[in-house]
């Protein structure tokens, strides 16, 4: 007691001990009521799933079986511990089978579905945008045709479509918060609600030089993006010891290189948005195909005494002529920044929601750096706001499909390396065609 009370002195009469007291005590109060809010945060969100697992089944039932592909490197090693804490639990209370693939290696996700023998009631993705790419890129290079709904937890360090669907309006970056998207992110997979996600399939434009067979596409839920922003963010993790500084460090000490790639020099030839004709009818999610395979498909012996389910009519889009569809645009750009994204990160600027437009792809040409302090504050700005696709434009086009053809190429080994990252992942730059597939898979919502 009595060392309590020169404690207490000591701090009352030195003001610099007092500051120091005072700052350590209210971050103290500040982590362990923030804390107590996640714990019951948690219990809200185990409660209500505990509702959908004490729903009794029939004995011929069985329960949904999820399988769990988690990248456990992604955000800095910590996503194996947050789905272990905040997710896995509220899949578990929903009585849900849970089977969990931890990734190893780069494209382990697209190899693991592309050759699953079943596919599950649902594919989860617990990773950033780079994770959910490859499991989709491997769900559609399926030679069975086969697909599921897929969950996204946004356990990555960029989580584009989750923190568009799960965020709440406005929040801030605090654990609570992130516990929540992720939380959140968890229970729409049990809740059921899906929704159709556009995609863009991204292919490499063979030479005649090429011997080898063609590469098989990649798709991809975000953006491709080329440019010094890219090359520069993706040094970060070199500047390790600044901590949550580390981003703002890679341009402060890398926006006067001149290694970067500073020039985009490209020609783009594209195509204008459609919403469906006999030009681009296999691009419409199949959707006049399925609907033929439902048709064609034997009823069983019980359906007679069953009412048929009424659907909505399907569109043959390959009756529908547009002429303009197939009408080829050739332009030269050589901006610093080039962006092609999809509407699952386009923003309309007038509403600021995502844009409703599903028929077209957005290629923003960046504008040429003129200061390296201007690039290094709105790149400072854009790390802020986590807005790593909206860059300065000069220019925007709406496409359908886009060919990127670069000046320059890595030809020799002595030639720098260039890449472009598609969904924040490296590949390396080369000619392309990219083109936008509408509503090609179902994704888990609110």
């Amino acid at each position: 007691m009595a060392f309590v009370i020169r404690f207490a002195k000591a701090v009352r009469n030195n003001w610099k001990k007092s500051t120091v007291f005072g700052s350590a005590l209210a971050y103290g109060v500040s982590y362990s009521n923030e804390k107590y809010e996640i714990k019951q945060l948690m219990r809200y969100y185990c409660t209500e799933a505990s509702r959908y697992g004490d729903v009794k089944i029939n004995l011929n039932q069985r329960p949904p079986k999820v399988l769990v592909l988690l990248n456990p490197a992604a955000n800095r090693k910590s996503s194996e511990e947050d789905f272990h804490d905040y997710c896995e639990p509220i899949l578990h209370l929903a009585g849900f089978e849970v089977d969990l693939v931890k990734t190893d290696s780069e494209g382990h996700a697209r190899r693991y579905v592309e050759e699953l023998a079943t596919l599950p009631d649902a594919l989860i993705v617990g990773g950033g945008d780079g994770t959910l790419s490859e499991a989709v890129s491997g769900m559609k290079r399926r030679q069975d045709g086969a697909q599921c709904p897929i969950g996204v937890l946004p356990l990555g360090r960029t989580n584009t479509l989750a923190m568009k669907l799960f965020s709440a309006e406005g929040s801030s970056n605090s654990d609570l918060e992130h516990v929540r998207t992720m939380a959140n992110a968890a229970y729409a997979v049990i809740a059921g609600k899906k929704e159709k996600t556009d995609l863009m399939r991204i292919e490499v434009l063979p030479s005649a030089a090429d011997e080898t067979p063609p590469e098989k596409p990649v798709y991809a839920v975000g953006a491709l993006q080329w440019g010094a922003f890219r090359d520069i963010l993706a040094l970060r993790d070199k500047y390790w010891y600044t901590a949550s500084l580390r981003d703002y460090t890679a341009f402060l000490f890398n926006a006067f290189d001149g290694k970067h790639t500073w020039s985009c020099k490209a020609k783009i030839a594209y195509t204008e948005p459609c919403s469906g004709c006999s030009n681009c009818y296999k691009d419409m999610d199949d959707q006049w195909t399925a609907a033929k395979k439902a048709e064609q498909q034997p009823r069983r012996w019980w359906s007679v005494f069953v009412p048929r389910a009424k659907t909505a009519a399907k569109t043959d889009y390959s009756k529908i002529v547009n002429e303009k569809c197939s009408v080829r645009h050739e332009i030269e750009v050589e901006p610093s920044e080039l962006v092609i994204k999809t509407g699952n990160v386009a923003v309309d600027e007038q509403e600021g929601e995502k844009g409703t437009d599903s028929t077209k792809l957005d290629v923003v040409v960046g504008e040429q750096v003129d200061s390296s302090f201007g690039f290094i504050g709105g790149s400072w700005g854009r790390v802020r706001g986590r807005k790593y696709f909206d860059c300065p434009a000069k220019d925007s086009i709406s496409v359908r499909t886009v060919e990127l053809l670069p000046e320059r190429l890595k030809v020799e080994e002595t030639d720098p390396e260039l890449y472009y990252s598609i969904d924040n992942e490296a590949y390396e730059v080369r000619p392309v065609r990219i083109t936008v597939v509408p509503k090609a898979v179902e994704i888990f919502t609110f």
